[in-house]
């Protein structure tokens, strides 16, 4: 499955995957990605993660990063805030995505077959967030002015 992602993408399934397991979740959540889309996108999964550690060096994002620094400070807040706190979960212990996670991953795929892209990007991810208007983190993502249209456009661009 993850084939179809690009190196950066699986950074952004990996840090959602160490983050549910860290709040101690049954599976990974929409929220849980977009977190992860977060920490990827400044540059900072590897010191999010594993503090003290160079485990991603030159982790330095490699574009225009998605978020401005205040909407990630935000985003990353308030995901955050929202989650119950439980017994973490080891990283050999594999977590299911959730029906909604599925459905972001579903719609991702259909995004980049859409605009042609040889690879799942961190911007299908989004897209495929915003997508589902109707959603907690849609909503959040427009309280904080980041919109498909937006998103699609940079896609495309």
């Amino acid at each position: 499955m993850l084939d179809a992602f690009s190196i950066c993408a699986r950074r952004v399934i990996f840090a959602a995957r160490f983050k549910a397991g860290e709040r101690g979740a049954s599976s990974i959540d929409v929220e849980d990605l977009l977190l992860g889309l977060v920490l990827e996108d400044r540059g900072t999964l590897g010191e999010s993660l594993f503090p003290g550690q160079d485990i991603f060096p030159n982790e330095a994002p490699s574009h225009v990063p998605l978020f401005p620094q205040d909407v990630a400070q935000s985003l990353a807040t308030r995901i955050t805030a929202q989650f119950p706190q439980a017994t973490p979960i080891d990283l050999s212990t594999e977590i299911p995505l959730s029906p909604t996670a599925e459905r972001a991953f579903d719609s991702a795929k259909t995004l980049q077959a859409q605009s042609l892209h040889s690879e799942i990007e961190p911007l299908h991810l989004l897209a495929a967030i915003l997508k589902e208007e109707s959603s907690p983190c849609a909503k959040l993502l427009q309280e904080l002015d980041v919109t498909l249209q937006q998103v699609l456009q940079r896609l495309n661009g």
